[in-house]
């Protein structure tokens, strides 16, 4: 998939390392389920399930600047249900030089036709409060607020087919 800017590719192995620092950056916790370190095998075993995504129910994509396909972070689809055609999403923009670019709401778009792909109809996330520039990114990408049933997670749906 590839946009003029940037493209997702599906996670490999050679990507562990960088995967490993992202994941183990305590600062990312805070937007994230994440509150512990992962090891190396940790990574490379998730990487290996993450291959087979109808078996997994659950993917990950890096997202890459086309100049040299470096990777500045990576767009989930987790708890993806086939037979109710949803999933969660979740989108890091790790490399903070890259924020505020348009990047994420690319990739999002990107991840929005591989769910399209996949035959899912529905995304849906979970925001914690205090990351008012993903609730910003969710909203301009057509994406309806819930109720809310915290005061410290928003949660938000959209549907990919009418």
């Amino acid at each position: 998939m590839q946009d003029s800017l940037l493209l997702i590719r599906k996670v490999t192995f050679k990507d562990a390392d960088c995967i490993l620092d992202w994941e183990n950056n305590e600062e990312n916790w805070a937007v994230s389920e994440n509150d512990s370190k992962y090891s190396i095998f940790d990574i490379v075993a998730l990487i290996g399930e993450l291959q087979d995504v109808k078996n997994a129910k659950q993917g990950r994509w890096m997202i890459c600047t086309k100049e040299g396909e470096t990777p500045i972070g990576c767009v989930d689809l987790t708890g993806i249900d086939f037979e109710n055609k949803t999933a969660e999403v979740g989108i890091l923009i790790a490399d903070k030089n890259h924020r505020r670019k348009g990047y994420a709401l690319m990739s999002l778009q990107l991840i929005e036709e591989q769910a399209k792909e996949l035959e899912l109809n529905k995304l849906s996330c979970s925001i914690h409060s205090g990351n008012l520039a993903s609730i910003d990114l969710f909203k301009k990408c057509g994406y309806q607020e819930l109720v809310e049933e915290t005061k410290e997670i928003y949660f938000f749906e959209k549907w990919l087919k009418k």
